[in-house]
């Protein structure tokens, strides 16, 4: 074996010199994954081309699905109109951007109401499904048959004898607590289950070449009238029964003209696992009349789209902030361009607030998180890692005027690699969420300049580590 392995050695830097060639070549990324993965496969002669197959590969699929998006999407509005132009002020650049890119318009009639635990959060959400009369559908980047996700897999079966049609998308990589007996029952009863991008081999999470595009969305649509979202996947974690203890997130359910581009999305993802790019979506239809006037409008992303549109709200947000900015994320891995906005509005006089958890609960993300902030809190940002269980809301509120909340984290993955989606909302609750934010940072403890400048050695060593991979976290 050993001499096997010495003669295949000239063959596989050899490979590794033909995968560079073609990121440089071929690839269009970006400078700083370009880099990244030419120094993997130059200093790893051995397994470098393995890593770059399962977590560096372009995705194959943009383009046609771009040309597909744009076909199913003429019958949006492509102008905002006079009432969303009067209430967005200095927010209508970034709305028109997105109504350009997403084919998505800025809506009005909607009512949001967000949950301040996860137990309400799932009470509710569980309530809704038990009332549904004709369609369930659920896209979850984790839906584990436990405590919580088995009583709601319970429920589905009940549900589907009613009549009630019932879609699921789970992903492959998230989404591994769901044994072949359970899948075999689900679709035996007729509820039809997809899986985004599923392992081809057994107890390997990323057994796929495409496994690093997680559809990391969380989303519940029940009759075409309710959705659920947000940060909290289904699952014993999520009520604070996981290795990492009491989780405080964020979920919200949405009535109104915004729930049509969820629906919309999760047709997307459905028609795309079935292959199926020719039918145009049905047009829907909301009774406005019963509706309250809570401006929102959703922000879907992939690596299917031309435009980072994750990463875009982020630096529109930051770039138009004038008196505050406030963000909660589990990861603080921002890209070069989101840094630099946000050092712009420190220098400018805009206060930046960032609340993270105390610990990590991935291998090198702590350390990634005090890098990032690291650039930061010298300029005057003020940091507070939160101490009341682990915090996984994903939450940003600019000025007290506009919150961007919903599935994406403040990182590299949720700007560039996964499927998401989350919302802008503007108007009276983003006080609410404003509040929340206050509140979290109450049950959290500041970083002071001080004590980060004296981090020991090995703190800087692993920073050091941790920003380098930092594209693929």
């Amino acid at each position: 074996m050993f001499k096997i392995l010495i003669a295949l050695k000239d063959y596989l830097v050899f490979i590794n010199i033909i995968f560079a060639c073609i990121i440089i070549f071929f690839e269009r990324r970006r400078p700083v994954f370009t880099l990244f993965w030419i120094t993997v496969l130059l200093l790893t002669s051995y397994f470098g081309f393995i890593m770059y197959l399962f977590f560096g590969m372009g995705f194959k699929k943009r383009r046609a699905l771009a040309k597909y998006y744009l076909k199913n999407g003429k019958n949006y509005s492509t102008k905002l109109n006079k009432k969303s132009v009067l209430s967005l002020k200095k927010w209508v650049g970034l709305s028109k951007y997105l109504d350009a890119v997403l084919l998505g318009k800025m809506t009005h009639n909607n009512n949001f109401t967000f949950y301040q635990n996860p137990n309400e959060f799932f009470k509710s959400l569980t309530g809704t499904i038990k009332k549904a009369k004709k369609t369930i559908f659920m896209e979850y980047y984790i839906f584990d048959d436990d405590e919580v996700g088995s009583p709601i897999y319970n429920l589905l079966l009940e549900k589907v004898k009613e009549g009630v049609e019932i879609k699921i998308i789970i992903d492959g990589a998230g989404t591994r607590g769901v044994g072949r007996k359970r899948r075999e029952e689900l679709e035996k009863a007729g509820i039809k289950l997809e899986v985004f991008f599923p392992s081809y081999f057994p107890f390997i999470k990323t057994g796929n070449l495409r496994a690093n595009y997680r559809d990391h969305r969380k989303i519940t649509l029940v009759d075409e009238k309710i959705c659920y979202s947000g940060g909290l996947n289904i699952g014993k974690d999520y009520i604070g029964k996981g290795r990492l203890g009491k989780w405080q997130d964020i979920g919200f359910s949405l009535k109104g003209e915004a729930i049509i581009d969820y629906l919309h999305e999760f047709e997307r993802s459905w028609k795309f696992l079935k292959k199926d790019v020719k039918d145009n979506f049905e047009a829907k239809k909301i009774n406005i009349k019963e509706y309250s006037s809570n401006p929102i409008q959703v922000v879907s992303s992939g690596p299917n789209y031309e435009f980072h549109t994750i990463k875009d709200t982020f630096l529109g947000l930051i770039m138009r902030a004038e008196k505050s900015i406030h963000i909660q994320t589990p990861y603080f891995i921002p890209d070069e361009p989101v840094l630099d906005a946000l050092k712009v509005a420190l220098l400018s006089g805009v206060i930046v607030k960032i609340v993270i958890p105390s610990v990590g609960d991935h291998a090198f993300v702590y350390w990634a998180n005090q890098y990032f902030y690291g650039e930061l809190i010298e300029l005057g940002a003020e940091i507070y890692k939160y101490n009341d269980g682990f915090i996984h809301s994903k939450l940003v509120v600019v000025d007290g005027e506009v919150g961007f909340l919903g599935t994406a984290n403040f990182d590299y993955r949720s700007m560039y690699q996964n499927f998401e989606i989350s919302l802008m909302i503007f108007g009276e609750k983003v006080g609410e969420l404003e509040s929340r934010v206050k509140e979290d940072i109450s049950n959290s403890t500041r970083v002071k300049l001080e004590e980060y400048k004296a981090r020991s050695k090995k703190e800087k060593m692993m920073e050091s580590i941790s920003k380098l991979i930092a594209p693929i976290l």
